[in-house]
C-alpha cells in the first residue's frame, strides 16, 4: 500500500462551513486499520510521514497489529490535517497539552483521533473537539462499572441496554473530555445519559464543567462512537472516509481521492 493524499480540492476548505440552518460543520474521518492478508504489515511511505516521537511510540506496541494501526492512524491524521492546512503531512509540528492532547503549531484548526480495533476516528473543526471510538468488549462486568463510575439515569441505561450502552456512554464522556484535553478521570461526573442523537451537556460537579455539545457516530456493529465540541452550539457531521491506495490500482485510478 502507499499513502495517497486524495483530490486536494475536495479536502480542503474551512471545516466550520454553516448549514442552512446555522449549524457549524464538523468533519469525521473514519479510517480503516485492518488488514486481514498481514495484520503485521506497516507501509513504509506512511511511516515516513511520522516524526521521531510518534515512531518511537509506534514501537512501543507489541500486541499483534498494534503497531500498524498506530501508524496508520497518526499517518492518516497528517494527511488530512496537512491537506486541510496547505502543508506537507511530514513538515506538522505538534504540541502537547498537559495531559497529552496534541495541536499543531501555528494553526487555529482543532482536531482529535482515537483508534479501537481496525477503526480510527479523526475529527477536525473549529473550535475544541474531542472524538472517541470504542470497540465493545463482550466479557466487561458493565453493571458492575456503571454502579461505580456512572449516575443513576446512566446505570438504568446500562440495566436496560447492557454493553452496547455502556460503550456507548462511555465514548459520550470520553469524547466531552478530550475536547478539552483532560484526563478521563475528570469525564465521570458529565451526565450524558440523554436518548438523543446530539444534546448539550453540563457537569454540576467535577473540575470539568462544559457545557459541551454532544452527537453519537453510526459505526459498524460492535462499535460505537461519539463527537463532542465545547461549547452548546449545535453542529451536523460531515462524515468522511480514509483509506490508502492499493499498488495494484492503476496510475489513472491515483488521480480519484484516497479521501471521500
Amino acid at each position: 500500500m502507499s499513502a495517497d493524499r486524495g483530490d486536494i480540492g475536495r479536502t480542503r476548505g474551512r471545516p466550520d462551513v454553516e448549514d442552512e440552518n446555522g449549524r457549524e460543520r464538523v468533519e469525521v474521518w473514519r479510517i480503516s486499520l485492518g488488514d486481514e492478508d498481514d495484520p503485521d504489515h506497516c507501509p513504509a511511505s506512511l511511516e515516513d510521514l511520522l516524526d521521531e516521537d510518534e515512531k518511537a511510540r509506534a514501537g512501543r506496541g507489541l500486541v499483534p497489529g498494534m503497531r500498524r494501526r498506530f501508524v496508520i492512524a497518526h499517518a492518516a491524521t497528517r494527511i488530512v490535517v496537512g491537506e486541510r492546512l496547505g502543508r506537507p503531512p511530514a513538515a506538522l509540528r505538534f504540541t502537547r497539552g498537559r495531559w497529552g492532547k496534541p495541536v499543531v503549531e501555528g494553526a487555529d484548526l482543532h482536531f482529535s483521533l482515537s483508534h479501537s480495533g481496525d477503526i480510527a476516528l479523526l475529527a477536525l473543526a473549529s473550535r475544541p473537539v474531542g472524538v472517541d471510538v470504542e470497540l465493545a468488549r463482550p466479557n466487561l462486568d458493565t453493571e458492575r462499572l456503571a454502579r461505580r463510575f456512572f449516575g443513576d439515569e446512566e446505570r438504568e441505561l446500562v440495566a436496560r441496554g447492557g454493553n452496547g450502552a455502556f460503550t456507548r456512554l462511555w465514548t459520550r464522556k470520553e469524547a466531552c473530555v478530550k475536547a478539552v484535553g483532560g484526563r478521563l478521570t475528570e469525564s465521570m461526573a458529565i451526565p450524558v445519559a440523554h436518548t438523543a442523537r446530539q444534546a448539550t451537556v453540563y457537569s454540576r460537579s467535577g473540575p470539568l464543567a462544559g457545557p459541551w455539545r454532544v452527537a453519537d457516530l453510526p459505526l459498524p456493529e460492535g462499535y460505537a462512537g461519539s463527537v463532542a465540541l465545547l461549547g452548546d452550539g449545535p453542529f451536523y457531521v460531515s462524515p468522511r472516509m480514509w483509506y490508502p491506495m492499493s499498488p495494484t490500482e492503476t496510475d489513472g485510478m491515483r488521480h480519484r481521492p484516497g479521501v471521500k
